[in-house]
Formats: C-alpha cells, structure tokens, sequence
C-alpha cells in the first residue's frame, strides 16, 4: 500500500510502497483511511520536537487525525464489524488499568501507544489500531468530514470540559487562538456553559469565524490584556483556554486569568513563567491538557 513517511527529522515525508498491516491480535482492528487531518503536531514532529520526549523509530508513518471504515477485524472484535464508518482515536489503550477504567485513556499504564508518533499513522491507505480505539459514526456522517475531531476536537472538549465547572452565569471565558482548534472551542462553550464568550486572534478572518460560531466578542491580539480587563470590569477572565501557547500569549494569557481562575494550556511552543508569590497572591491554577 502506499504511505506517506518520515525517513529524517527536518526533511520531506516521502510516498513509499510498504506492506499492508495485519491482524496479529484479537482485538486488532484494520481501517481503511478515508480521511487523516494534517495536524501542527505533525509538522512538529517532522521537526523533531517530540524526539527528546519520545523516542520514535524512523521512518514512521505520520497522521494521528482519523477516519474511514472497517477493513478487517480480530477475532474478539464486537463493537464494529468490517463495512462500518469509523473514527479513530490516537491513543491506542488497554482499557484495564485504573487511568483506562475512568477514561483516562492517555494515562494509560502500558504507555503511549499513539498512532502518527510511536506507531503507524492514517497517513496511508490502511491503518492498524484497535477496538478500543475506534468509535462507529452515526448514518450520513462522512469519514472524511470528521477526520480531524480525532485530535481537533477532542482535544478542544477536553479542555473545555475541565473549564466548563467555572463557568456559570456572569462568567467570562477567553478562548485564544481561533484556529483549527480555537472555533470548536468557541461552539463547544457555547453549548455546554453560561459563560461570556470572549475570543482573541490577530486575522480579523478568524475574528469574524468566532463571531459566526458564537463568541459574544472578538478582539486583536494586539493590547489584548487591556482589552478583556475592560470587558470584564478590570477583573478578568474566569477561565483563559490558549491553543496558541507561545510568543506573547502565554503571558497575556495569565494577565487575562482573575484571581482564582484558571489558564488552560493546549498550544505548545513557549514556557510559562510565573513567580511564586504570584501564584500564592492571585491563586490563579495552570492546567495543562493531552488530547483527551
């Protein structure tokens, strides 16, 4: 089959002809790709910044965002059977150790096993996981459509879950970043909170994206500090939810974040630094989220 691999961190994936995956376990499941989102991860570990963390054979087939349909399955697969459209979760877990069992599934005790970083990924024409690690669309929901909530938007639904407990009426929450990730989290907090959306991004594209997927207000990155301090009545945010995590927004984000709230780190990139007495004074929290 064909699939687009990394031979060497800093250069090109290249298209190889490789051999097609097998059924080896019982819980083994093959599926065809129909669709892979190319992630800013993906270009980041292409540029070996998880080399350090996590050691990875190359060459590796990349793409951790999937779906299509069932190809093949074990023979204790029953939760899909072959012909069914699938979604596919990066994280390949064993479903019996604690973390699993309160689905905490990137906590899981044998590790990360995580398609498109320490194993093969969608960017192929067929991808090996498992059945704990596939979820059945509904009737009419395209594989190719979905492909990126596999990383997008679980990511995002992790975040805001952990956020939406803040967030009653007369709450603010400032979503920064209105990308691939930010405007699902501007629909997502829509949905499940009373909070005042507040969402920052320097395009006003991306601005008015916000604006139509539900945010109350959308601002510049430039003086955005000074900005959500006048929205919020010089308090802040209860909660600040950053998918950009470096440059200048992580350190607006903690000057957005009032005393007692929370920063919710998801982009990656920069370093967060914050003294002590500070933490101590404002009691703000600094909550970090894996995919979910």
């Amino acid at each position: 089959m064909k699939a687009v691999r990394l031979h060497a961190y800093h250069e090109p994936m290249r298209l190889d002809e490789v051999p097609e995956p097998t059924i080896t376990g019982p819980h083994d499941v093959v599926v065809r790709v129909g669709g892979a989102g190319l992630c800013r991860t993906d270009v980041h570990i292409r540029d070996g910044w998880f080399a350090p963390a996590v050691p990875t054979e190359l060459p590796l087939t990349l793409g951790h965002e999937n779906a299509g349909w069932v190809h093949e399955v074990g023979p204790a697969v029953e939760n899909v059977a072959v012909g069914d459209a699938v979604i596919c979760h990066p994280q390949q877990s064993c479903g019996f150790c604690a973390a699993c069992r309160t689905g905490d599934d990137m906590r899981c005790a044998m590790g990360l096993a995580f398609s498109g970083l320490t194993r093969g990924g969608g960017f192929a024409e067929l991808l090996k996981t498992t059945d704990r690690a596939v979820l059945r669309l509904p009737a009419g929901l395209d594989p190719v459509a979905v492909a990126p909530h596999a990383d997008a938007g679980l990511t995002v639904m992790h975040a805001v879950r952990k956020a939406v407990s803040l967030l009653g009426p007369g709450t603010r929450v400032v979503v920064v970043g209105v990308g691939g990730l930010g405007h699902i989290a501007v629909q997502c907090l829509r949905a499940l909170c009373a909070a005042e959306v507040i969402a920052v991004d320097p395009d006003p594209d991306a601005q008015k994206l916000a604006l139509d997927c539900g945010a109350h207000h959308a601002v510049p990155a430039s003086s955005v500090a000074e900005q959500v301090a006048d929205l919020t009545g010089g308090a802040g945010a209860e909660a600040v939810i950053d998918f950009v995590g470096e440059g200048n927004s992580i350190a607006n984000g903690l000057a957005m974040t009032r005393n007692n709230g929370a920063y919710y780190i998801v982009g990656y990139g920069g370093e967060i630094r914050i003294s002590a007495i500070d933490m101590i004074t404002t009691e703000r929290r600094i909550i970090g989220n894996l995919v979910g």
